[in-house]
């Protein structure tokens, strides 16, 4: 054999498989975008459940089915001839992948159905990012579970504060979620009930993930730009060796602290830390070592920070307080709550922003609002002076590798254009 018939050889075979490998994708496709298809629904004879074998896929036909209400998989697989004890062990293979409890009016399947005889060979529905197929085979119904293929776009939303940062970012493009994704990763720097003035501008590198079937996802947010307060917040999306991601500002220092700018979404501030103040019920002059955030009652209070529960319950002009015990001798005190969740109890362990309790007015209150104590041994200090520092600081390689990064997301920020990253496809 010589090499050009070797070679000949060789680039017929290479041929062959890619040939392959696409009519694999394309079948796959094929089925998820079916799923997504206006649904048709059919009535089918009784027939023979698990057919002995597959037959060839092109010879398969599928029916798309949008459930309707009062349909279940039982009910879907009975109209296609399958036997109530095959459809229930076709439906024991779903189970590891989606709970069939939770299937609802408007959710789509398709079935597959044997060109041939048109008994069912197999049900298709989408879960998440993938596509599961339980088939039937000779031994009974086996399941597959397919990733759709998907890439991850990236796009700048910036706008002007006019307003609610929530209202303006609406407007500029930014969903909900994202908006309270922006307000978990600023929590420990901005106050997002207060800090924000109209004028100042915000600009976030937001992540989509567009899947083959012609399904937009948002992602999580990779960068972001703050106005607040005369100052500039930044945050970088970062994974660093361990493959744990985190929020991380200009200079690698994680955004993380030990503590939360505030235990609530407070309306305003009703009385600040003061040594003097005129106490709103017994009209005498009295310090008020403690701020006071009004909001309307119920408002779910959370700990400002990782503690233990030290003491929950009734306490005198408290009314239902919480007392929890921080590290370095710090402890926050809750006071006035209408309730109490129902798992909180004293010596538990919570982190910050676990829910401790709802704004009420129990105990000496005029109206409902959160009075909050911030403690340092058994000195009662203004919680809104305190310098928090930063929990985490990148060095080394890491930091290297951060600034490379940020100074993509930084100008990509100042362009405010989008992209579709490379290599971020999603394979069946």
């Amino acid at each position: 054999m010589n090499d050009r018939s070797c070679f000949h050889r060789q680039s017929v075979r290479k041929l062959l498989l890619e040939f392959c490998s696409r009519c694999v994708l394309i079948g796959a496709l094929a089925s998820i975008a079916l799923l997504c298809a206006p649904m048709i629904n059919s009535s089918q004879p009784h027939r023979e459940t698990v057919p002995t074998a597959a037959i060839a896929a092109s010879a398969d036909s599928r029916v798309g089915i949008k459930l309707r209400a009062g349909d279940t998989l039982g009910s879907v697989l009975k109209r296609f001839g399958v036997a109530p004890p095959s459809a229930h062990a076709l439906i024991d293979k779903i189970r590891p992948f989606l709970n069939p409890r939770k299937i609802r009016p408007g959710d789509h399947v398709a079935v597959v159905l044997n060109g041939a005889d048109r008994t069912v060979q197999a049900l298709e529905f989408v879960v998440d990012d993938a596509l599961v197929r339980v088939k039937a085979t000779a031994q009974g119904w086996l399941a597959e579970r397919h990733d759709i293929p998907f890439v991850r776009e990236q796009q700048v939303v910036r706008g002007t504060v006019k307003g609610s940062l929530y209202e303006s970012g609406t407007d500029a493009g930014l969903t909900p979620q994202q908006i309270l994704d922006l307000a978990t990763i600023f929590e420990y720097d901005i106050d997002f009930f207060s800090d924000f003035q109209g004028g100042d501008g915000f600009s976030v590198i937001v992540e989509t993930l567009r899947y083959a079937d012609g399904r937009r996802v948002p992602g999580r947010i990779l960068a972001a730009e703050l106005e607040a307060e005369n100052e500039l917040y930044s945050a970088y999306y970062f994974l660093d060796g361990n493959a744990t991601g985190s929020y991380y500002n200009r200079e690698g220092q994680a955004l993380r602290r030990s503590f939360l700018r505030a235990p609530l979404s407070y309306a305003r501030i009703s009385s600040p830390f003061s040594a003097t103040r005129l106490h709103p019920i017994f009209r005498t002059v009295r310090p008020h070592l403690a701020i006071d955030y009004a909001a309307p009652a119920g408002t779910p209070v959370v700990a400002i920070g990782q503690g233990k529960v030290e003491f929950t319950g009734w306490r005198n002009g408290y009314g239902n307080v919480v007392d929890i015990r921080h590290s370095g001798s710090y402890m926050s005190r809750y006071a006035h709550f209408s309730r109490f969740p129902a798992n909180l109890r004293k010596g538990q362990s919570v982190n910050a922003g676990d829910v401790i309790g709802f704004v009420g007015q129990t105990g000496h209150a005029t109206g409902p609002h959160l009075h909050f104590e911030f403690l340092r041994g058994d000195t009662k200090i203004n919680f809104l002076d305190l310098r928090i520092p930063k929990e985490q600081r990148l060095a080394g390689d890491e930091l290297s590798r951060f600034r490379r990064a940020r100074e993509q997301q930084e100008a990509m920020l100042q362009r405010g254009e989008g992209k579709v990253a490379d290599g971020a496809v999603g394979g069946l």
